[in-house]
């Protein structure tokens, strides 16, 4: 899907006006320049830099417990997303000073990181997931919250997570792969000899097609809304928990039978507790509304495949980047909910830096 795009975009000889339906090829530089190096460079260093912040943090606290344990997770994940995205920002660079590399600099990029970013925005997800589930059971189950999450069991879950994400990449490798290809000299025709040059670029084996079809079907689509199905109602029900506690505590003679019950699920909190409530659904939301430019162009181009939007290679990568640059923009913007919302996280950031607490 995208990324075959994607690839048929690597080379820069590859565009011609036929390719150009919506955005020519001076337009599309000029984006590459602005978003795929400045944009996405900048965003993953404070991406990089922050996140590396937080798993300081978060050792210090000794990982006690299940929470403790999710948001390292979570913050290992971040700061691996943002490390290569910091990187594929600097091969992309390196393709603009040096145009005559022997390397096919686009398709390093998307060989070495560009299914493996990808990835690593699902398993952010589904760890953000797992914290906004705890969270849930919080709310629920108070007193045996304790008992179904504990950290060793966060730990296998971690586990699982990359696992089931990371093993169906192994036939992508296989399929699509580096190697040092043989190609015409296009200066030869300058010179009137032929000449032979080595260049190494990506090469697909005879089933690459059918096994990125099944890599859009499982992880560009079935795990992707799997894991968006779970944090928008794991988000509902924290906000329900948060509005039944305030008007418990406001209004608590004035309830019917009802909201009685939503006392007694929600008034176990304490407010240590509504404010780790209130971190991870805001950790929720934000993942919910930096997928939402990735979820609609996933159902767009699966249920649309006829669309000639698909058929402009320039016009498809520039909106899959804007796409992954929101993805890119959540991975580092968890350090601000930490600080903002944890005055934990924040007094020993704080203490960190030798700041005033």
């Amino acid at each position: 899907m995208s990324r075959q795009i994607l690839f048929e975009s690597f080379s820069n000889d590859s565009y011609d006006q036929d390719d150009c339906l919506y955005v020519c090829y001076d337009v599309f530089h000029v984006f590459e320049l602005a978003v795929s190096i400045c944009a996405f460079g900048t965003v993953s260093v404070i991406g990089v830099v922050g996140n590396v912040v937080n798993m300081i943090i978060f050792v210090r606290q000794l990982l006690k417990d299940s929470m403790t344990v999710g948001l390292f997770a979570l913050s290992f994940t971040d700061f691996s997303v943002s490390l290569a995205e910091m990187t594929m920002s600097i091969i992309y660079l390196a393709n603009y000073i040096f145009p005559y590399s022997p390397v096919d600099l686009w398709a390093l990029a998307y060989v070495g990181f560009g299914w493996t970013l990808y990835t690593g925005y699902l398993i952010s997800g589904w760890i953000t997931a797992m914290i906004a589930l705890e969270r849930c059971f919080c709310v629920v189950a108070p007193f045996r919250v304790k008992q179904l999450f504990t950290r060793r069991r966060c730990v296998i879950v971690v586990i699982m997570i990359y696992t089931v994400h990371l093993l169906p990449l192994l036939p992508l490798y296989i399929a699509e792969r580096m190697q040092w290809v043989a190609i015409e000299d296009p200066n030869a025709f300058f010179n009137s000899t032929l000449s032979i040059k080595l260049y190494y670029t990506i090469t697909l084996t005879d089933f690459a097609d059918e096994v990125e079809k099944a890599l859009d079907a499982t992880a560009g689509l079935f795990l992707f809304l799997a894991s968006q199905a779970v944090l928008t109602v794991c988000s509902l029900w924290m906000t329900y928990s948060l509005k039944a506690t305030s008007l418990v505590r406001s209004h608590k003679s004035a309830f019917t039978e009802k909201l009685a019950s939503s006392e007694k699920l929600s008034s176990n909190l304490t407010p240590q507790e509504k404010r780790l409530v209130k971190m991870v659904l805001s950790l929720a939301v934000l993942q919910t509304v930096c997928n939402l430019p990735r979820l609609i162009l996933t159902v767009f181009y699966n249920v649309w495949t006829d669309s000639s939007v698909k058929g402009d290679k320039n016009l498809s990568t520039m909106i899959w980047s804007i796409a992954s640059l929101f993805n890119q923009v959540c991975c580092t913007s968890n350090t601000f909910c930490y600080y903002f919302l944890s005055s934990k996280h924040r007094n020993m950031f704080k203490k960190l830096f030798g700041l005033k607490s």
